[in-house]
């Protein structure tokens, strides 16, 4: 018999603050984060599926509404980042999508800074997918990428390679260049700044790596 979500969540979220005070964390690049909130109302916090825990812990308590899908690995998701201080919005790219477009754009409008994994829930690992973009030409936020990294880390065999740093492992949070999407962006525009994005991140990811590992980028 399975144990109840709310009782996985409460344990998971314990686990995560208690695995987090032992981490070495550094912060990268925090003035664009910095430039990010001066250029628009609101953000749209950006990451790899993969590399989700640290960040979680980056920005708890901050009122931030996280997109997490409708299935029950999106609930128990959910209901954890509830407790580390995060609004939790229900649906995906593939499940609810357009929904769930619709209601990060309405916490935007009332003044929430929103996430989302933009290659969740299930893939293509590293290929980002249009949601973001999406929210940001809608309602004007800024994107702001950001990615974390880890000098020892436990890899599990899934879709996104989830990274899960080891107790008092060198963690890094590098944020990215923050980005605007024009109002009246048409489709190739939309493609254009999803692939700038994508560049974006895989870059960053790419460096935090290198950082996490003692070599500064």
């Amino acid at each position: 018999m399975k144990p109840p979500i709310w009782l996985v969540a409460n344990t998971g979220a314990v686990v995560i603050r208690t695995l987090g005070a032992t981490w070495r964390v550094r912060t990268e690049n925090p003035e664009l984060l910095e430039r990010a909130r001066g250029m628009g109302p609101q953000l749209i916090f950006s990451f790899w599926h993969g590399r989700l825990l640290p960040l979680l812990l980056a920005h708890k308590n901050e009122r931030i509404h996280v997109l997490a899908s409708e299935h029950a690995d999106g609930e128990m998701l959910g209901q954890t980042i509830r407790r580390l201080g995060y609004g939790h919005v229900r649906g995906s790219s593939t499940r609810g999508g357009m929904r769930a477009l619709r209601e990060l754009s309405q916490k935007v409008r009332a003044g929430f800074d929103v996430g989302l994994t933009v290659d969740g829930p299930r893939g293509p690992r590293g290929v980002v997918k249009s949601g973001a973009i999406e929210v940001a030409r809608q309602t004007g936020a800024v994107i702001i990428p950001l990615t974390s990294a880890s000098q020892r880390h436990r890899t599990f065999n899934s879709w996104d390679a989830f990274e899960l740093p080891h107790p008092f492992a060198r963690v890094v949070v590098r944020y990215g260049e923050p980005m605007i999407v024009s109002a009246d962006a048409d489709r190739a525009q939309v493609e254009a700044r999803r692939l700038d994005l994508e560049r974006e991140l895989t870059r960053i990811t790419t460096e935090a790596d290198r950082s996490a590992h003692g070599d500064r980028a």
